[in-house]
């Protein structure tokens, strides 16, 4: 009976040991856990809102003091709006809006002074959808105590809590969890910390990197996992579309061939696409213009513009010259892409180099604007109509004087910019550059800028 004790002991240690080497069946392999990585500090081709970590920016609600009659301007819209809707129901909001504007903000600091600027000079015919960056030491923690702040400036202004996917790729492989519930995990912790679906708020994916455009590994089934567990939630939560950062490259890049060639790639992987629309709400891929591929000297404005707008829409017009290789990439970017344009102030590189005087960047800001409001009024039957967004990113100069002054004076510029040329009725491009009548904000010029002609091989299929 003894010998028969020890046999069973030393046959239970044996299995022990074994099942500790191994991998349960239902845990993936890690490698296969990978979505990918945001490009490398200092890449000078790539853009990317990883720019704001190698930086080290610290992220702060405002850098500066919120001007009392801003505030209050905020304020009184907010409570007519809400007054509105109360009495006559969301629609009210949208009436005699030929084009109605969806203006998304990616923000790493300062999000709620560019939230009440925004407010004070709201276009009455656009939704802004703010996002909020997660908390610094756990960033897959979305940052408590602020979605409601977004929300209390009315009706037409949302949260949006930050997924930072590259904290989320690590909190799945080091607890050997798949990507869709890390997806649920992070709504769930959106409840905890104050967003309400229900309510308008959104989740925003940041973000993704080119190893899926490149198709390697299973970084693509990753990402429309973690997408589908964003998307369903729980029960106690509900399903809610969100946001999705892209990133993306330079407009100065020169060698535009084996991008073109992974996103044509990308753009006929049809099973993908068809996925990926029922978890998205917006696509925005980052496009931050660089202001010496934009302030050519004596250029003509609408030649500024067009060159934008080619850098600017480029995966829109390339999977519209796709045909029938790019059928569902074509059906869901006309419903869900926004390009994501450049607000980020004073920066060499990761968003563009902005590095200019603060005047000079609100000309930028407005032709950006510009840019996209007409290339919207060119296509008003296949989209993206109202859909664009910008990333204000502050980086401050030590040596730059009243930096809070002239971010607070960008911030106005590009409420502005939004309030006219997307203003009630349908208003008209043009106002993007000043108040009815004025071209004042759509000039500019810079030493030694040239356009890049690559961008407009993106408009047909079998060039490059």
């Amino acid at each position: 009976m003894r010998r028969i004790t020890l046999s069973v002991a030393v046959l239970a240690l044996v299995a022990l040991l074994a099942s500790a080497g191994t991998v349960r069946a239902d845990e993936p392999e890690t490698q296969d856990l990978v979505i990918g990585s945001p490009p490398p500090c200092g890449d000078e081709e790539a853009v990317s809102l990883s720019a704001v970590d190698c930086a080290g920016v610290e992220p702060v609600e405002a850098i500066g003091p919120i001007a009392p009659e801003i505030e209050a301007a905020a304020a009184e819209t907010a409570r007519v709006e809400t007054a509105l809707v109360a009495s006559q129901g969301p629609e009210a909001l949208r009436r005699n809006c030929r084009f109605h504007a969806e203006v998304s903000l990616y923000t790493d600091s300062d999000w709620n002074r560019l939230a009440q600027n925004l407010a004070a000079q709201r276009s009455h015919c656009a939704d802004y959808y703010i996002s909020i960056p997660s908390i610094a030491g756990n960033k897959t923690m979305p940052r408590p105590d602020q979605a409601w702040r977004i929300r209390a400036l009315g009706p037409r202004f949302h949260a949006m809590a930050e997924a930072h996917l590259t904290s989320w790729q690590t909190w799945v492989t080091t607890n050997r969890r798949t990507w869709l519930e890390a997806g649920k995990e992070f709504r769930r912790r959106m409840v905890t910390a104050g967003y309400d679906v229900a309510l308008g708020d959104l989740w925003a994916m940041n973000e993704v990197p080119s190893s899926v455009r490149q198709n390697a590994g299973q970084s693509r089934r990753n990402l429309l996992d973690f997408l589908h567990g964003l998307y369903e939630g729980d029960a106690s939560t509900g399903t809610a579309k969100g946001l999705v950062f892209v990133v993306g490259l330079g407009q100065r890049t020169q060698n535009l061939s084996v991008y073109l060639a992974n996103m044509r790639g990308w753009l006929s992987d049809a099973p993908f696409w068809t996925e990926a629309d029922a978890y998205v709400r917006f696509w925005a891929q980052e496009t931050y213009g660089d202001v010496r591929a934009w302030g050519v000297p004596n250029a003509p404005r609408m030649t500024r513009a067009r060159h934008l707008v080619e850098y600017l829409m480029h995966p829109l017009n390339l999977a519209r010259a796709g045909g029938e290789r790019t059928t569902a990439a074509e059906a869901f970017f006309r419903r869900a892409y926004l390009p994501l344009a450049n607000a980020a102030w004073k920066w060499q590189l990761g968003f563009g180099f902005t590095n200019v005087d603060h005047l000079l960047m609100r000309h930028f800001l407005s032709e950006q604007v510009l840019a996209i409001r007409h290339d919207a009024g060119t296509h008003p039957a296949d989209g993206p109509t109202g859909r664009l967004g910008f990333a204000w990113a502050p980086e401050n100069v030590p040596t730059e004087p009243d930096f809070p002054a002239k971010t607070a004076g960008l911030q106005q510029r590009l409420a502005s910019a939004f309030a006219n040329a997307y203003a009630q009725g349908g208003g008209s491009q043009i106002g993007a550059c000043g108040e009815p009548g004025d071209h004042d904000w759509c000039e500019g010029a810079v030493d030694g800028a040239e356009f890049n002609e690559g961008w407009d091989v993106f408009s047909t299929w079998n060039a490059g």
